[in-house]
This record gives C-alpha cells, structure tokens and sequence, in this order.
C-alpha cells in the first residue's frame, strides 16, 4: 500500500514537471552551434524540403505571432515533448529571434538525437532583413 502511494505521488510530480527545464533556456549561456545556414541556404533547404521550425521562446512568439511562411512553431521549453515526433530522414533548420541563443541550443539538442539541424544565422531578423519572399514549400 505505502509503496502504491508513493509511485502515485511520483507520477503526479513527474507529470506536472515541465520536460525541458525552462532554466536551460533562460540562463546566460550561449552555446555555440556550428550548422548555421543564411536566409538564402535556409530557402534553398526549405525548396528541398526541410523542415523550418520557430523555437522563440513563447513570450517572444506571442507578442510576434509572425511565423516565416511555411515554418511551424514549437516551444522550445516543451522540446523533449516534440523532438521525438521530429523526422529523422529530412534536414531540419530552426530560427529563433535573433539566432544567438535558443536555436542554438535546441539545434545542438535535435543534433544530439541524431538529426539534420541546422540553425539559422541571425534568426528572423535576418530573415526578414534578407526580403527573401516569404513563401517556403511546407
């Protein structure tokens, strides 16, 4: 009994826990990713079908609910959550605000699952400095 309860508790605490500690977001660390592609590489990825992915952070998404046309957005405080549901036979290039931190980061988190990631350099900024038209294949 007294051990039935406490495997209850702990899936109750295990089922509130957030999957990727919010921390390994927002502390002051800047990794540094090595696969970054430019605006034009990520359009030129994306004609060849890639995945496009938005990880900004979900206060940034929200008061910027803009997605580059055929990127779809995930949270990336949820990215073990998502990552496993991720293609393993498809590049995947992911953009955060700015590309300097988030991206960075879930890039170097999906390329240790084995995938083809690459994050954007300079992230949306630079997208939309680029005026590359905004239409990306899905």
């Amino acid at each position: 009994m007294r051990t039935g309860l406490m495997l209850l508790a702990l899936q109750a605490v295990v089922a509130n826990a957030p999957e990727t500690p919010a921390l390994v977001f927002r502390d002051a660390s800047r990794p540094v990713y090595q696969r970054t592609v430019s605006p034009q590489e990520m359009a030129a990825l994306a004609a060849r079908g890639a995945l496009i992915i938005d990880v900004r952070l979900p206060e940034d998404f929200a008061s910027n609910p803009v997605l580059i046309e055929g990127a779809v957005y995930r949270n990336p405080e949820r990215l073990s959550q998502w990552a496993g549901e991720l293609p393993k036979d498809r590049p995947i290039v992911v953009y955060c605000v700015k590309g300097a931190w988030v991206s960075q980061k879930v890039a170097a988190f999906l390329h240790g699952q084995k995938r083809d990631v690459y994050s954007l350099a300079g992230g949306q900024a630079a997208w939309n400095a680029s005026r590359i038209p905004a239409q990306l294949p899905n």
